[in-house]
Order: structure tokens, then sequence, then C-alpha cells
């Protein structure tokens, strides 16, 4: 597995053309909302648009390309802010992945807990948004021109890196973290739009996350893959084993041969 696949599940680059208005309404089915997170979910990922459908009957539908086709069928159940998914049918991985879910009116996303499957983590993690994207955009720009609260960029932005945009992203992000500079997490966020032409500013956040979440695993899997290609090899790889320790454990496989001057492989 090439980890730069997992670093663009996060990053969720790509092109908001590939989205047409008739993609935008299409839904794979109806889902009655009686979970917040259930129903129709995209997100513009490296390989283009994919569609997810969080049905009210535990399964859900996966949709690569979002024209309507379903590729895969799993199962999934949530327990408090976590949710698991089994995959059922089409392109499946063993196993089970265990997932940390947040969601918003605006936005759902998954942090990786525990799953050694790179095709799951790739399509799943990272940020995700409503198919009437348009619409939520527009209610956050009108919030924003009439009293903009720092929430309402921080909304947009994570829509906007569900969408693939990640320098409209940034700038959002940019506007948050001066009203509030003690969340980790969006330093994270941050740092992941700064790839690939700005792996100093990607050490820099990641270092403020870790100063206030020494144990963000997201931060140091980031800071890692950026000291890497700034040719500080053995301190990225240092980042890797801490990330692989805080539950990063894909890693283990995928850095494997880089790090393998670095690590014990015993």
């Amino acid at each position: 597995m090439n980890i730069k696949l997992i670093l663009l599940a996060l990053l969720t680059t790509g092109s908001l053309s590939a989205y047409n208005q008739s993609t935008q309404t299409k839904s794979l089915h109806d889902a009655t909302n009686d979970h917040p997170v259930t129903g129709n979910w995209v997100r513009i990922g490296h390989s283009g648009p994919i569609g997810l459908n969080l049905k009210n009957n535990g399964m859900a539908e996966a949709d690569f390309g979002n024209d309507g086709s379903i590729d895969v069928i799993t199962a999934y159940a949530l327990n408090g802010d976590t949710i698991k998914f089994t995959d059922q049918e089409g392109q499946m991985c063993p196993g089970e992945g265990l997932y940390k879910v947040h969601h918003t009116d605006y936005y759902l996303t998954f942090d990786l807990l525990e799953d050694d499957c790179a095709g799951r983590i790739n399509q799943t993690m990272g940020f995700w948004t409503r198919p009437d994207f348009e619409n939520l955009i527009a209610i956050l720009e009108k919030e924003i021109s009439t009293s903009p609260e720092p929430g309402s960029y921080l909304n947009r932005a994570r829509i906007y890196m569900a969408l693939g945009q990640p320098e409209q992203a940034k700038a959002d992000f940019d506007v948050y973290l001066r009203h509030d500079p003690f969340n980790a997490g969006v330093y994270v966020n941050r740092a992941g739009t700064r790839f690939p032409g700005d792996l100093e500013g990607v050490v820099s956040d990641c270092n403020k996350a870790i100063s206030i979440d020494p144990n963000h695993k997201n931060a140091y899997f980031l800071r890692g893959m950026a000291r890497y290609e700034l040719g500080d090899k053995e301190s990225g790889c240092e980042d890797f084993s801490r990330a692989i320790a805080l539950g990063f454990s894909v890693l283990r496989i995928a850095e494997k041969e880089k790090c393998a001057s670095f690590w014990d492989m015993e």
C-alpha cells in the first residue's frame, strides 16, 4: 500500500468540477434520519466523487463515482461516538474497521481507531458532506456575512475539505485558529491543507497540535510524512512509530520499507 493514498484520504484532494449538478441531486436510496449520521453523504476524493448512504437499517452503501451504482455494502453499528464497519458485499475488506465518528449539520468525519484494511481506510477516513453542499455553503456564507462566528468558518472549512478544496479550507482554518488557538484537531486539519508545497508549515502545525494534545496520532503521522520528505528520515520514522503506538497500526506495514533502517524489525 502506498502511504500517500492514506494521506489523500485525509486531504481529500480532488476536483469539484467532477461533481456536477446532476450528481449533487442524485441519491442512492432514501434513508429515514433516525440518527443524525444516517442518510446520504458525499466527498470528492483523489479518484473522484464517492457517495455513502448510511441507511437506518444498519447497512451502508458506498458508490465509487457517485453514479448510482453500489460498489460496497457494509453493515455498520454505532456505539456512542464510534462506528464499526463490517463489509458484506463488493470490494470487501476482511475483518472489521473501527472509527471515531463526529458530525454536525454540515459535515461528517471518520477518524481511524482500529483497521488493518488500507482500502477501507482510504475510502472512509476524512471528511464527508451532504449532497446539497452548495446550499450548506450558502447558509454559512450568510452567517459569516451577518455574524462572523468562528464556528461558521470551521464548518465551511470542513465542507471544503470534503470537496477537495484545501486552499479554501486553509483560509477558513486560519480565521478559526485566530479565535481558538488551542484546538489540536484544527491544527492537524490545516497541516493537511499544506501538502505538498509547504512541508515546513506542516511540521509547524503538527508541533502545535502535539503541544496541545501529545496523543494526537494524526499529528504524528502528518509530521512524519513531512519530516521524511524534508530529508529527516529518522525523525519521520520516529513519528510513524509514535502514530502506530497510538493506533495507526496500518503504518507498520505501509512504512516498513521506508523505515527498515530505523525500526527494530524483530
